[in-house]
């Protein structure tokens, strides 16, 4: 059968085991047929083959993102962006319009705010909030979806006071006086969070349709991991479902299903058997259960294995014992699930470790490719476990660099010797480790797998030239940063044999963009643009000369 799809006079670099380039690539029935010389892939044309002339641009498998969030798409939809604002003051303001504009939402949620532009180790307070919405609660995640900053009739709901015993996991902030100040953290804000309403199915498949248009297809992206719902709660669960059915999935996603400390053990495990067997593919997977076993460095909440440096004696506290998150971890495995961990603290990076040890003495080596993602502080004493147990290291090089954040709280919290050796990569390399990048949407930096590839051969933002680099010997070649969101994020995601690389036989996912990225100054990758985006053999987006090619 001749081609559906033909790509030719480019650089067709398919990530393969050799790194082989060629001209053209045929695609037919959704898969690769051909690659090879452009003379070569023509002869194999058909007259109603599409041929499509890419003029010496490059060719690589579609990206994929091994940790994010992307049903929180939805957010963009229907909260109020606090991404913008640069202090409390106009965080308040933006919520104020937001209220006006919006006089008959029952209650406000939004997502943005930082706790670089709040007093350190207190964040906003709920009177500042008061004053712009007093009759109806309000709920702002952070930047890190982290902690929580609530108005008065927001802590309310919460069922937050003053007689609320403090969390062993994570914190409520608070007044001289005991009054909940209006920041939660961890547990408490997670808790609070299950108070407020969940989106509509109608919004979640909206959310997803958003996240498809808005940031996958334009940034070639192909597969992603949706890394922590909850079944029962989270809409997002049967939107993934009803778009599939109906065709609408231009992206496959690989899901994650939180599992909390703070519930039963057996009845979680039971829940997720049901919800995976819900999800059974082709684009949609629920093979993951996701475990935290420490918060985030800005809100103290990140396990260490030394002191913070403004707090002596205090190394945060895990969220899970060591026990427990070892049983739960066996529990997960024996039901047949992949192990994915939130670890930003060295402690908690050792922690799980432990725990996936334990999961493969109880299961055996069916405990492979577990994902621990975030990786901030790292002893590099801990690397050779990594290999030994076949974890994936899911780092994301979108922070690798001295930022707000980095002067504001990591150089306060953790030294700055510490500060200085956040977020290895090249020693990931160095100990056997597979790499799979990530950029944990919709934390920021805004989503585009050209910005971390960028980071981390630079580890700066080469637009500020006064800022150095973050721990320059880390730092690794173009070739690797390719490779960590293709075909080791298709291992990550245990489909290498479907996705990852340009071979025949595979799935047809493909990026085209403007410039050979492996060719170029590693300052000039971000004027690089995505043109066309290949999913499943299908034109999904479609830009510069190729404009109208995804609607044909």
């Amino acid at each position: 059968m001749a081609p559906d799809l033909v790509l030719t006079n480019g650089i067709v670099d398919t990530v393969d085991a050799a790194r082989s380039r060629h001209e053209a690539v045929a695609v037919s029935a959704g898969r690769i047929a051909a690659v090879g010389t452009a003379a070569e892939v023509a002869a194999l044309a058909g007259p109603r083959t599409r041929v499509v002339d890419l003029d010496g641009r490059l060719v690589l498998p579609g990206f994929v993102d091994a940790h994010m969030h992307a049903s929180s798409a939805v957010e963009d939809l229907y909260d109020v962006a606090l991404s913008g604002c640069a202090s409390v003051e106009e965080c308040v303001a933006t919520v104020a319009r937001f209220a006006a504009e919006h006089p008959d939402l029952p209650f406000i949620r939004g997502f943005g705010w930082s706790d670089t532009y709040t007093t350190p180790r207190l964040g906003p307070v709920a009177a500042d909030l008061d004053a712009a919405v007093p009759d109806r609660p309000v709920l702002l995640a952070d930047d890190s979806y982290h902690s929580i900053w609530l108005n008065s009739e927001g802590l309310r709901v919460a069922g937050v006071d003053t007689a609320t015993p403090d969390p062993t996991n994570g914190m409520i902030e608070r007044l001289p006086d005991g009054t909940p100040a209006g920041t939660l953290r961890e547990g408490p804000a997670y808790a609070a969070e299950q108070r407020f309403p969940s989106y509509s199915r109608e919004q979640s498949r909206q959310g997803i349709l958003h996240f498809q248009r808005a940031f996958a297809a334009p940034h070639g992206l192909t597969t992603v991991q949706d890394a922590g719902l909850h079944p029962g709660r989270d809409t997002a669960l049967e939107a993934y479902e009803r778009l599939q059915a109906s065709g609408e999935l231009t992206t496959r996603f690989c899901l994650s299903l939180w599992l909390r400390e703070d519930a039963p053990l057996e009845e979680q495990v039971e829940a997720f058997v049901a919800e995976r067997a819900r999800h059974a593919g082709p684009l949609v997977v629920a093979d993951w259960a996701k475990l935290f076993p420490d918060g985030v460095i800005e809100g103290h909440t990140a396990y260490l294995k030394e002191p913070y440096a403004d707090q002596p004696g205090f190394r945060g506290e895990p969220v899970w014992s060591h026990e427990a998150i070892a049983r739960a971890s066996v529990a997960a495995a024996r039901a047949g699930f992949r192990l994915h961990y939130h670890c930003i603290g060295d402690a908690a990076t050792a922690m799980a470790l432990d725990a996936i040890a334990a999961a493969r003495a109880a299961c055996g080596p069916v405990v492979g490719r577990s994902l621990i993602t975030h990786l901030q502080v790292v002893d590099l004493a801990d690397l050779p476990r990594f290999a030994e147990l076949d974890v994936v290291a899911v780092p994301q090089p979108y922070w690798f660099l001295k930022d707000e954040l980095y002067h504001a709280r990591q150089v306060p919290y953790l030294g700055r010797v510490r500060a200085d050796r956040e977020y290895p990569m090249r020693s990931f390399w160095e100990h056997g480790i597979v790499v799979a990048s990530a950029s944990d949407y919709p934390v920021p930096p805004p989503l585009d797998p050209l910005v971390a590839i960028q980071r981390g051969v630079l580890r700066r933002d080469p637009t500020d030239a006064a800022e150095p680099p973050l721990w320059p010997e880390e730092a690794v070649a173009v070739r690797q940063m390719v490779e960590s969101f293709t075909v080791n994020g298709a291992y990550a995601m245990g489909m290498e044999d479907e996705i990852g690389s340009i071979e025949v036989g595979k799935v047809a996912d493909l990026a085209v963009l403007d410039r050979d990225i492996l060719a170029i100054p590693p300052e000039e990758l971000t004027d690089a643009k995505v043109e066309l985006t290949v999913f499943g053999g299908r034109p999904v987006f479609a830009a510069g000369p190729f404009a109208g090619l995804a609607g044909d």
